[in-house]
């Protein structure tokens, strides 16, 4: 069993040299694996070949990104697999990146533990506090998720967001985007509406499939606060947790309801280890 491979190489060292450490020139995937079968694997690889294609990355081969991934966590019932590309090549500077063309790039497959601390969320929920940060506007970057996460480890780092585990994040406008690490939801009337994130934010995995799956209940737009005076259930979604309800964030506070729920089972039926707890 090998935790981490690098290029198909078992290492767990990445030169100084590598584009995604001395700019954030990268993007990556964190996928929840049960017994060495990836959760949503064809979504999480649309968006890969996304990031790619922005960043002038060349996207692996999914044949063996799917064989590393198997490898690295071979013998684990429970596994989270993160899969980073970062630029490789070229001189040092700013300069190097061609947008252009195809810069060369490092693949790396690294296998963590299943978190512990994933399951009572989804059963009782969770209180956020509202982030003092406010995302910043970038179309080319929006979407995607690339490696400079610096706007979500400041936001972390604030001692409220801290304190609670999560927070949620605005944008420069005062929109509503998300939380600090997952895409949120609120039910209005018995329709699903979700922040529209063309200007900054990332479209997460499990987003994109309740988006699909219940396409005739959704809505994308733009998200004020005073818009969760209206919203009767909000939860946030990620591959890793799955489905949290939210009973509070700052002043307002919500019922853990049937949408929810129904969420949650729909989502226990793509995978065992995405289900609310019984």
């Amino acid at each position: 069993m090998h935790d981490c491979l690098i290029d198909g190489e078992i290492s767990s060292e990445i030169p100084v040299s590598d584009r995604a450490f001395l700019y954030g020139h990268g993007i990556f995937e964190t996928i929840a694996v049960e017994s060495a079968q990836p959760i949503f694997w064809q979504q999480h690889l649309l968006r890969l070949r996304e990031g790619c294609q922005r960043l002038g990355l060349c996207m692996p081969d999914e044949t063996v990104l799917l064989r590393e991934l198997q490898t690295v966590c071979a013998g684990k019932l429970l596994s989270v697999v993160r899969i980073s590309i970062s630029a490789s090549g070229g001189e040092r500077g700013y300069s190097a990146y061609t947008p252009s063309g195809v810069s060369a790039t490092r693949r790396t497959v690294s296998c963590h533990d299943w978190p512990a601390d994933v399951e009572l969320p989804r059963l009782k929920g969770i209180e956020l506090p509202i982030s003092e940060y406010r995302l910043a506007h970038n179309r080319q970057l929006a979407a995607i998720k690339h490696t400079n996460r610096l706007e979500q480890v400041i936001a972390a780092s604030e001692p409220a967001v801290s304190k609670a585990g999560e927070g949620l994040m605005l944008d420069q406008d005062e929109f509503v985007i998300s939380t600090v690490s997952a895409n949120i939801f609120l039910v209005i009337g018995g329709q699903l509406i979700t922040p529209r994130m063309d200007r900054c934010g990332i479209h997460g995995v499990t987003r994109g499939a309740i988006l699909q799956a219940f396409s005739h209940r959704c809505e994308k737009r733009r998200v004020t606060l005073q818009l969760l005076n209206e919203a009767e259930e909000v939860f946030l979604c990620n591959s890793i947790r799955g489905i949290w309800p939210i009973t509070r964030i700052a002043d307002w506070q919500f019922e853990i309801g049937p949408f929810t729920r129904e969420i949650q089972e729909w989502l226990g039926q793509q995978s065992k280890l995405l289900a609310k707890p019984a």
